[in-house]
């Protein structure tokens, strides 16, 4: 019976590991709401860290309004210090693919979390802030 149970097991593991192909790895590196909301924004985000390197998470239930380019950065400033002229101040991390929905970014390689102070999604086209929030 005991065998059983070890061999059922295993095979369990094996199962999972072959369905994400031993490429699973994800830890969460920084979360949290939108701290500073100049367009209404629901929804969270997170910094996580996979095999591949880190990534900008939006929840699944993020949600703002449409504007032409809506992009995220990270800024040297704490959130109720970004304004709309200097949101792009900091380092581009990408373009959102809209205005709803889960949606990940790739960080660019080499940067260092440490160096930021917050996280902020601003419509450059047209200068506006939509918000910002503290990393810490």
């Amino acid at each position: 019976m005991k065998h059983l149970r070890i061999a059922a097991l295993a095979a369990l593991f094996s199962a999972v590991v072959s369905v994400f192909g031993g490429a699973a790895f994800a830890a969460e590196v920084a979360s949290g709401d939108w701290d500073v909301q100049k367009k209404r924004i629901s929804g969270t985000w997170s910094i996580v860290e996979k095999d591949d390197g880190r990534y900008v998470v939006l929840s699944d239930d993020f949600k703002t309004r449409r504007a032409p380019d809506l992009k995220i950065f990270l800024s040297m400033r704490v959130a109720k210090d970004v304004t709309k002229r200097n949101a792009t101040a900091g380092t581009f991390i990408g373009e959102l693919k809209s205005a709803k929905g889960g949606q990940s970014l790739k960080i660019p390689e080499g940067v260092n979390l440490d160096d930021f102070s917050s996280l902020v999604l601003h419509c450059e086209q047209y200068t506006v802030l939509w918000g910002a929030a503290d990393l810490r």
